[in-house]
């Protein structure tokens, strides 16, 4: 099934059309194009990085966060979001069940068409997984996410491009304008873009953290994800050091992560274990008997000593690579941030292009 008769049973709303993308006055994009890509783009990023965040906070328990009201906002949005694609979803099997010659504008070629089942379920899934892991990163400690601000962020930016195409789209062509469509859209885009807002807002401590038990905690540990990637959150030191000279009071804290008493035992343990990677030579011992020279016993025998050879056996042997185990203990930092750097190197050269 090619994706035209999945969006149309006709066949009459195109996955694609350069006379209507590329060669207008006022581009838009198709409604095949909007209920398939757009929708599916953001359950496609938080799928593929569920299962790695999920084992990532498992290994990087940090605490419990009791539930405050930002919590229960982001959990009753995710929950509000769910209920409106199910809606859409009861909607489009209602509308199967009506005779599709009726005269409204909900009913069109693409009623009966795959389209409006697989993509409004696949997005009330993919809303029902955001909340669970809300609730999965309060239970680990989780302060501010950066997985899903990205989320939020990616299905505003869809989401914005089919807002637009529906007010051109209401503005050019009333009578095509299906009533409860737009206003489960609108609620749903309004519900993205609260749901944005209120994960940009770090929430509060968890519980027997180490951070609250130091005298001067570094403010990253609670900043906020866009704060840590603006480095917003030194701001306060650099004021103070402008205003005035730093003091031993002004430095904050090291975080736990980045004390000697955590990343030394790392690099030991890493270190020790390519020490016992490396075979030593094994050592046999020969006995051997010979004659002592001029030596006899009383009863005419000869005296015999005993000589002991020591041999090792011909194996080649490897040294440890300290450059080995530095690489697995911070191998990863160094691996991110080369992806960055190579990611700003490619923007840099991209813009120039895009802009001839």
């Amino acid at each position: 099934m090619d994706l035209d008769r999945f969006c149309s049973v006709d066949g009459s709303d195109p996955f694609w059309d350069w006379n209507r993308t590329w060669h207008s006055e006022n581009p838009d994009l198709t409604q095949c194009f909007q209920n398939t890509v757009l929708v599916w783009i953001p359950c496609i990023y938080l799928w593929l990085c569920a299962p790695i965040y999920i084992l990532y906070l498992k290994s990087h328990d940090r605490g419990y966060i009791c539930m405050t009201p930002l919590n229960k906002a982001k959990t009753a949005i995710g929950f509000l979001l769910w209920l409106v694609c199910w809606a859409d979803v009861f909607y489009s099997f209602w509308e199967r069940s009506q005779d599709s010659s009726a005269s409204t504008s909900c009913f069109t070629s693409s009623t009966k068409a795959p389209v409006s089942l697989v993509s409004p379920t696949m997005l009330g899934i993919t809303m029902l997984l955001a909340t669970l892991l809300m609730q999965y990163e309060r239970l680990k400690g989780v302060q501010s996410s950066g997985v899903m601000l990205n989320f939020w962020l990616v299905a505003v930016l869809c989401a914005t491009v089919t807002f637009r195409s529906k007010i051109i789209q209401a503005i050019n062509q009333p009578l095509t304008v299906c009533g409860f469509r737009y206003t489960t859209f609108y609620i749903y885009y309004a519900l993205l873009l609260v749901a944005l807002l209120l994960s940009a807002i770090p929430d509060q401590p968890p519980l027997f953290s180490q951070a609250s038990r130091d005298m001067n905690p570094c403010p990253e540990i609670g900043a906020s994800f866009l704060s840590r990637i603006s480095f917003w959150w030194i701001t306060g030191l650099m004021v103070t050091g402008y205003k005035r000279p730093l003091e031993q009071k002004d430095l904050w804290c090291l975080n736990s992560e980045d004390r000697s008493q955590r990343i030394v035992p790392q690099l030991v343990r890493r270190w020790t274990n390519e020490c016992l990677k490396v075979k030593r030579p094994e050592e046999k011992l020969l006995y051997s008997p010979k004659k002592a020279p001029g030596g006899e016993r009383k009863d005419g025998q000869p005296v015999e000593e005993a000589e002991i050879l020591i041999s090792k056996a011909p194996q080649k042997t490897a040294e440890p690579s300290l450059l080995w185990a530095l690489c697995r203990t911070f191998g990863p930092y160094f691996f991110i941030s080369s992806m960055y750097k190579l990611i700003q190197d490619v923007l840099m050269f991209v813009g120039p292009e895009i802009l001839r």
